[in-house]
């Protein structure tokens, strides 16, 4: 049997005792080597937050559209050899912050881009990027769209799409798990509103093996 990842690492049979321990880092901090040989690493960068809901426009009968969700963090993994009592600095990503929903005839904000993981010099995986934001004066989605592997929800557009139903977009969930995306804010129902706020999105994670 083989777990293959294209242009990275191929994982076979051979390697899977390395597998018998391993620390996980969801902070950054460092890793001390317990033994000489071959370490399988994983990172996972940052997700980015989603995008901000747009805000309702008094001339527009159909409300705003909603922010898209964020991508979530590159993943990366290797093989490493160390000698034993070497002390490697290992770098958490932080989720990038969700986009600010727009107030009445002004669009959201984008979300933040998501941190980069690594361990030492060896490894490094990119954070996701934000979510685009909603705006104002178009068509509102039901739902703001899952980023690119993202993992956050979209936040609904709040009540019924009229000139005279005036609601606030719901806000965007945060990511779910390591690395994930933010959800993206829904846009606002109506003029007189405002969008949601995209949600943020969840720290990188590092994972040794050996």
């Amino acid at each position: 049997m083989e777990l293959t990842r294209p242009g990275i690492v191929k994982i076979t049979e051979a390697l899977v005792p390395l597998l018998n321990r391993m620390q996980i880092f969801t902070s950054s901090g460092n890793f001390t080597a317990p033994k000489t040989g071959d370490y399988l690493v994983i990172c996972i960068g940052g997700g980015g937050g989603g995008g901000g809901g747009g805000g309702g426009d008094s001339s527009d009968a159909n409300g705003a559209s909603s922010g898209d969700g964020g991508a979530a963090g590159e993943v990366m993994f290797d093989i490493v050899s160390l000698t034993a009592a070497d002390i490697v600095s290992v770098t958490i990503g932080a989720g990038g912050a969700g986009g600010g929903g727009g107030a009445q005839n002004n669009s959201g904000s984008k979300g933040g881009i998501g941190g980069g993981s690594s361990f030492g010099s060896t490894i490094t995986s990119g954070g996701g990027y934000g979510g685009n934001y909603g705006t104002d004066k178009q068509s509102a989605t039901v739902y703001g769209h899952r980023g690119v592997h993202g993992g956050g929800l979209g936040g609904g557009a709040a009540g019924a799409r009229s000139l005279n139903s005036l609601a606030n977009g719901n806000n965007g969930s945060a990511g779910i798990g390591p690395g994930s995306g933010g959800g993206g804010g829904g846009g606002s129902a109506g003029g007189g509103s405002n969008g949601g706020n995209g949600g943020d999105g969840e720290a990188g994670i590092v994972i040794v093996l050996w």
